[in-house]
């Protein structure tokens, strides 16, 4: 005669299959984590570099709205560092572009940028423009 099997006969492997799949589940939180810290990180340099990038930028056309407005003149990509002084290998790139308007001869529009590195070899820019009045010649 078969002897019937207790309850717990047949949860035998139970145990060790639960601790294995709390085991994997637990290894996809702490990855998720990770990679969601690491992107976090990414972002928080990404800001903190554009912002050295706009202050860069605000002081540079601060410095070109003093200069005599008739002598404003565009200037070609410089190499400077985080503080704004040229040297050959800043990170940042800042250029200066002067442009007359055909409708108001009398002005002139001034476009500052400032290229940063934005990590994985790509680089970003920011830009800021201003309308300077520079006289009527007569």
């Amino acid at each position: 005669m078969r002897q019937p099997r207790s309850p717990l006969a047949s949860a035998a492997g139970f145990g060790l299959v639960s601790v294995l799949v709390a085991m994997v589940l637990l290894a996809v939180g702490v990855v998720a984590l990770s990679s969601s810290s690491a992107f976090l990180m990414s972002m928080q340099t990404d800001t903190s570099v554009r912002s050295t990038a706009t202050s860069l930028a605000i002081a540079y056309m601060e410095d070109v709205k003093r200069r005599p407005p008739r002598s404003l003149a565009s200037q070609g990509p410089i190499r400077v560092d985080e503080i704004g002084y040229e040297t050959e290998d800043g990170s940042f790139v800042r250029s200066l572009t002067v442009s007359g308007d055909p409708s108001a001869p009398d002005v002139v529009k001034v476009v500052v940028e400032v290229r940063y590195p934005a990590g994985f070899g790509r680089t970003r820019r920011v830009q800021l423009l201003t309308i300077i009045y520079r006289g009527n010649d007569q």
